[in-house]
């Protein structure tokens, strides 16, 4: 079990003072577990991602939902990666915790390193229309205390509501948001990739398709969604 210990600042706008209704598109209630299944291009299991939300809090107009995400390689059993993620509803707007967006499994090469985070929210908002631009974001890496400083920067571009869609998996039944964008990574080298991901109101992901130059790479769907 490995769990990976990081110095994180955000970004994020200024709250006013006037409280606007919020629709979090993470499981609202304490206790609620999530398991998302990715599967390669020919649909064979490559990992399983459950997520725990520990805590609900409410603070004027700002509600944080801090989850407990467990990462875990089917062909490895034994060995998890623990790490833990925070979405915020501020002002009638969700914001989405970037650190989804890094690989926890090349996380491990930085055990022991200082690890410094930056990052500028994606978001969705409680009121929106099919064919709406929606916010960019990032998240930045510094990396220090090994050879050599690595700094690296995960952008997420292009985004866009497509669709409101009804999406079934094995978890159910549910009505979702469909968003398209590009998730853009600069390090040594550069590399984009293209998604979509619905979603849906109270739950989260319940499915996503990543593709690199027009083909498939891969996707994940929803397999459990158990409230307490």
């Amino acid at each position: 079990m490995k769990k990976i210990l990081c110095i994180i600042a955000i970004a994020l706008p200024f709250l006013s003072s006037n409280a606007q209704d919020c629709k979090a598109y993470i499981p609202y209630e304490e206790g609620t577990v999530t398991e998302i299944t990715n599967y390669d291009k020919k649909g064979k299991s490559t990992g399983v991602v459950t997520q725990t939300v520990t805590a609900v809090e409410h603070k004027g107009n700002n509600t944080t939902f801090s989850v407990h995400q467990v990462v875990g390689d089917p062909k490895s059993k034994d060995e998890i990666i623990e790490t833990d993620i925070t979405f915020k509803c501020i002002d009638g707007t969700f914001y989405i915790d970037m650190s989804g967006y890094l690989d926890q499994k090349q996380m491990e090469a930085y055990e022991g390193m200082e690890v410094k985070l930056s990052m500028d929210e994606i978001n969705i908002p409680s009121s929106y229309k099919v064919g709406e631009q929606l916010k960019d974001g990032y998240i930045r890496m510094e990396i220090t205390g090994g050879p050599m400083p690595i700094n690296m920067t995960v952008s997420v571009e292009n985004r866009k509501i497509l669709a409101e869609e009804k999406v079934t998996t094995p978890a159910g039944t549910f009505d979702c948001v469909k968003i398209s964008q590009d998730v853009v990574t600069k390090a040594f080298v550069s590399m984009t990739i293209s998604s979509v991901e619905w979603y849906a109101e109270g739950v989260g992901i319940v499915k996503s398709e990543t593709h690199r130059k027009g083909k498939l790479m891969g996707y994940s769907e929803l397999t459990k969604f158990k409230k307490p």
